[in-house]
């Protein structure tokens, strides 16, 4: 769930009035598709508070703990997946990313345990076989060593100002893996 509450482009709708102290936080989004992972996430524990800047805030009942947004490989339907790479808590980066079964399992690391892959791959298709949408996440930690080198590429990639948005996509690309 932690993806979930993480891992968007949702805002918080600023509440007014008396009652705003009390009242959940509304969500705005690109998509009523993202609202609706980040209110998953809240009620499962993992309620998405504030962005502010680079930094996403997330209440989890026992304290609030805070991410911060280091890059975000936006989502557009030919990558068919939205990834950030985040700084948790503890200092660590891992990479987020969330997008369609199809694309995520091509990227995947080879697993330990083709037994929980297999049925993983037929839960998905009884759900597409019944006409569902299926949204997989995935996550990687990275070294430090590694994120550095990628984040040099993608400000280079950022900033570009010829082909940009394929500039960036082929560094999201070398990141999204494993």
């Amino acid at each position: 769930f932690t993806m979930m509450a993480v891992c968007h482009t949702a805002m918080v709708k600023e509440a007014k009035g008396d009652a705003a102290a009390d009242a959940p936080p509304e969500y705005q989004a690109s998509s009523p598709d993202e609202v609706a992972l980040v209110v998953g996430a809240a009620g499962s524990g993992f309620r998405f508070l504030q962005r502010a800047h680079t930094d996403v805030t997330l209440d989890l009942g026992e304290g609030l703990v805070t991410y911060k947004i280091l890059n975000v490989n936006e989502f557009d339907s030919t990558r068919k997946r939205m990834s950030c790479v985040v700084q948790r808590p503890d200092g660590t980066h891992q990479l987020m990313i969330k997008g369609a079964d199809s694309v995520i399992y091509e990227r995947l690391a080879p697993s330990k345990d083709a037994a929980e892959l297999q049925e993983t791959q037929r839960i998905l298709k009884a759900f597409a076989n019944e006409g569902l949408r299926t949204l997989v996440f995935a996550h990687r930690n990275l070294q430090p060593s590694e994120y550095e080198a990628w984040a040099a590429e993608y400000n280079e990639a950022f900033t570009a100002t010829v082909d940009r948005q394929a500039a960036l996509d082929r560094v999201a690309e070398t990141i999204e893996r494993d």
